[in-house]
């Protein structure tokens, strides 16, 4: 018996793939200097950009207060930005600084992998934060990124832990969507370069049994 989660996103897994040879190949280059932040997040947009589908437009560095109807609550946003949001094309007549929550389709986030369990909590609880005051059929996203390094918290063996994660001190939870990788040898599995996609839900967004 298997379970029935939403649509997976194959442009999206082509560009996790491709973030993943890209960072092998920045590694090859420049294996001393960890890849910063912002340039994966800018990588994942170009990505992004080269596999979009028709109907969607990419418009990263959107405010979250831009992205919920007017009169949500926002308090828990401040001027916080998400990395990379995609919407339907109408948004592009009102630009990333007008309210998009009606044209809102995607949310992600990007983090190192490396950094703190604190620091990717924020994260996943400002994407949960969102997606009770989003607009619905909005989807949210987080991206772990990986050099060099198997994320244990999110893969065993070189492939994703499935089933459903608590979120701390939120009532969601997220799963583990897809894992890929880059290594210089299949046997090479703790040391390949990994991108996760995690997927975040609200509390009763249960996967149906199919």
């Amino acid at each position: 018996m298997g379970l029935s989660l939403p649509e997976r996103q194959q442009w999206l897994e082509h560009a996790l793939q491709g973030l993943a040879f890209w960072i092998g190949h920045r590694h090859s280059l420049f294996k001393d200097y960890p890849l910063p932040e912002g340039a994966l997040v800018a990588e994942a947009c170009n990505l992004i950009q080269a596999n979009l589908p028709p109907g969607l437009v990419l418009m990263p560095e959107c405010m979250y207060k831009n992205l919920v109807s007017v009169g949500s609550p926002v308090d828990n946003f401040g001027q916080t930005r998400a990395d990379l949001v995609l919407c339907a094309t109408a948004a592009k007549t009102v630009g990333r600084e007008g309210n998009l929550a009606e044209h809102t389709k995607f949310v992600i986030e990007v983090k190192r992998g490396n950094a703190s369990a604190q620091s990717i909590n924020e994260d996943l609880t400002r994407l949960h934060a969102f997606l009770q005051v989003a607009t619905m059929g909005t989807r949210c996203f987080f991206f772990v990124v990986c050099e060099s390094l198997a994320p244990n918290r999110f893969v065993k063996d070189g492939k994703s832990i499935l089933g459903f994660h608590l979120i701390p001190d939120c009532t969601g939870h997220f799963r583990v969507r897809r894992t890929v990788k880059a290594a210089a040898s299949f046997s090479n599995r703790e040391s390949a370069h990994y991108v996760c996609l995690l997927e975040v839900f609200l509390k009763g967004q249960k996967a149906a049994k199919i």
